[in-house]
């Protein structure tokens, strides 16, 4: 790239102006200590090991015996020149120093269109490209009247609802939202084709608007015939419909006379089960012995049904609570049931869903020796009702006191005892079960009915 100052001079540059090695106007210039002038970028690089060899005398001198030269820059600075954009039009002619200043403003220098369709306009052109000739400029179209870019115009006119198209028939110009119905049987098109009104009755007539009506006209009789073979054959049509409904009615009634059958099965098999559930209920309540000594585990499932009244009890009364059926860890084991706040219990109030364990005191207690204490393992598990589960678990190991005080009464639920009152014991709180955000997370609670499972191993070492 040349060091020199490249530019059209309107007077003949002094050859003392000119760097005898890029052959430019000096820019910068440097005097040398034989006398010569040059380029401060042209001559310093011939520097070697802080010496330089003059390229027009040959002559050596130190790197430090070169000096700039102010005055001969001033004169070139003052030279006159012509603007660079002379050849496209520009008429601007001033000294060299004012070349910058003139060339931020000269509207002949090319620039890129400011709307970025990538072609490159004289800045005094740009407005005038702009809303003239460039293709990102925006215009309206003349149908509709939507802005669009005009390199897309064509593709908005091949779909403007609003453009007029000829019609196929007769030629004339239609908007293309329009030209269904142009064409339809309502519409204006005088040649377009048109069916008969009695198609599905059979008639294949396909003419013009003008044909069209004197087919309707004339051909009554025709039509009357055709409508009624098209009668005959809806009735054959809807008496073979009839029969396979029937047939498919009887298939259906036989289903359900098996689905009856199977149902009656299904009840006379859990009225066996309710059986056994009552023969269960009357030997844990028989007078038993001692326990046995090896470890007992007990399983209780507990349904909790019409979940959102438990809780809006629950957030009423703050001393509500659900209380599960009375189970037993086994026949001659402990009487347990569950206690749950929907709600919460003291500092979970609120946040969270808090589950209890209860032991009652039983008819035939004074009969049968428990152990006072037990250690032993429990869990609650939460159950996820939907197919991929994620159960919520909370699992404790602890020596608990399972024998109930006589201090604490509760109120019985059922019907026959319902002013007796039964002393219990509170086993183990949870107040911390889960949190309404994690059980609101998932299927935890579904048709308004929840599911919790309670165990228990007893006899523990």
């Amino acid at each position: 790239m040349a060091a020199g100052v490249d530019a059209r001079f309107v007077a003949p540059l002094a050859d003392r102006h000119v760097c005898p090695v890029c052959l430019l106007a000096l820019r910068e210039p440097t005097v040398t200590k034989c006398g010569h002038l040059f380029c401060n970028d042209c001559v310093r690089p011939l520097a070697r090991r802080g010496r330089i060899v003059c390229p027009v005398c040959r002559e050596e001198q130190n790197e430090s015996e070169i000096f700039s030269n102010n005055y001969d820059k001033r004169e070139i600075m003052s030279l006159k020149i012509y603007c660079d954009q002379q050849e496209k039009g520009c008429k601007w002619k001033g000294e060299l120093r004012e070349r910058e200043t003139h060339n931020e403003t000269c509207g002949y220098v090319d620039v890129l269109c400011k709307n970025e369709c990538g072609e490159m306009v004289m800045e005094k052109d740009m407005e005038s490209h702009r809303k003239k000739t460039c293709m990102n400029r925006q215009v309206k179209c003349v149908h509709c009247k939507t802005i669009v870019t005009f390199k897309c115009l064509n593709d908005h006119h091949a779909q403007c609802e609003m453009s007029p198209v000829a019609c196929e028939f007769c030629r004339r110009q239609v908007r293309r939202g329009e030209m269904n119905e142009h064409v339809s049987k309502d519409g204006t098109c005088p040649n377009s084709p048109l069916e008969c009104e009695f198609s599905e009755a059979g008639c294949q007539f396909i003419g013009n608007r003008k044909e069209w009506k004197n087919h309707i006209e004339h051909d009554t009789v025709f039509h009357l015939i055709l409508l009624m073979k098209h009668q005959s054959r809806t009735k054959a049509l809807l008496s073979a419909t009839k029969s396979s409904l029937e047939s498919s009615l009887s298939a259906t009634e036989s289903s359900l006379t098996a689905t009856k059958s199977l149902l009656s099965s299904t009840r006379a098999c859990l009225a066996k089960k309710e059986c056994e559930l009552e023969n269960l209920k009357s030997f844990v309540t028989e007078k038993v012995g001692m326990p046995v000594s090896q470890p007992d585990i007990c399983v209780f499932e507990w349904n909790i049904t019409n979940w959102s009244n438990c809780k809006m009890k629950s957030e009423v009364d703050p001393t509500y609570g659900t209380l599960s059926k009375p189970f037993f860890t086994k026949p001659k084991g402990y009487r347990l049931r569950l206690m749950l706040y929907p709600a919460g219990h003291d500092e979970c109030k609120g946040s969270h869903v808090s589950v209890h364990v209860l032991v009652y005191a039983r008819e035939y207690d004074y009969d049968v020796k428990l152990p006072k204490r037990q250690h032993c393992k429990f869990s609650f598990t939460l159950l996820d009702q939907q197919p991929d589960a994620m159960n919520v678990v909370v699992r404790q190991e602890n020596t608990l006191d399972l024998i109930p005080r006589p201090q604490t009464m509760l109120i019985t639920e059922d019907r026959e005892h319902a002013l007796q009152v039964i002393p219990y014991t509170k086993l183990e709180t949870i107040d911390d079960f889960i949190s309404y955000e994690k059980l609101n997370s998932r299927s935890y609670i579904q048709n308004n009915e929840i599911f919790i499972q309670f165990c228990l191993q007893l006899n523990l070492p």
